[in-house]
């Protein structure tokens, strides 16, 4: 089958392509969520991955930064608690089923990462630094766990952009990406009969 597309290889597009490759978030049963009413509703289908589960009954009841529903709960399953201050360990496990592997090209203007990579270096996120880590690799690992006093637990444009690059080739997804690469346009093609109902003024509906 011919490989999908995805435009734009920033966090969203990796942590996509990461999926698109077969891996599943599950229940990981070593943690426990703090959330106990959230963490019952993982324990009721925790041999399915949280993507094959209801989404709307997990998400139910969450509040968090976003107004999309799935965003939070998918925050609150990597970093539980984190609004109030806290830093407890995921409550996901990924494993990897290549069956589930769909073929995909991930485009971006230049290196994976994005919009990072063109962003002043010295600026400091305002979000947390392990906040904009991905699905498995740790964002303290990959930073050697660098410190600057007041301003330590937030990074640089070049530590987060160094940290997408790295993990796209830690994960073995550099297959997917296609770098430097600019989309100027994208047409619908018909094919079979129905292209050729068009060609000829017809539709489903004659005439």
């Amino acid at each position: 089958p011919k490989p999908g597309l995805l435009l734009g290889n920033g966090p969203s597009g990796i942590c996509l392509s990461y999926m698109l490759s077969g891996y599943k978030p599950h229940l990981d049963p070593a943690t426990v969520h703090p959330n106990s009413v959230l963490y019952r509703k993982l324990q009721e289908a925790k041999h399915l991955a949280i993507t094959e589960q209801d989404l709307e009954y997990l998400s139910e009841g969450l509040e968090g930064r976003s107004r999309n529903p799935v965003a939070v709960l998918f925050d609150t399953l990597l970093h539980p608690n984190a609004d109030f201050g806290y830093e407890f360990p995921p409550v996901l496990q990924w494993r990897r089923d290549k069956q589930q592997h769909i073929p995909h090209l991930v485009l971006g203007k230049g290196t994976p990462g994005g919009a990072w990579h063109a962003m002043e270096g010295s600026m400091l996120t305002i979000s947390l630094g392990i906040w904009m880590e991905l699905p498995g690799v740790n964002y303290r690992d990959l930073t050697n766990g660098k410190r600057r006093d007041v301003t330590s637990d937030r990074a640089t444009p070049e530590e987060i952009s160094t940290y997408y690059r790295d993990y796209v080739k830690l994960k073995g997804l550099q297959k997917n990406f296609v770098d430097n690469t600019y989309v100027t346009s994208i047409q619908k093609l018909c094919r079979g009969h129905k292209a050729e109902d068009l060609e000829n003024g017809h539709t489903d509906k004659g005439g």
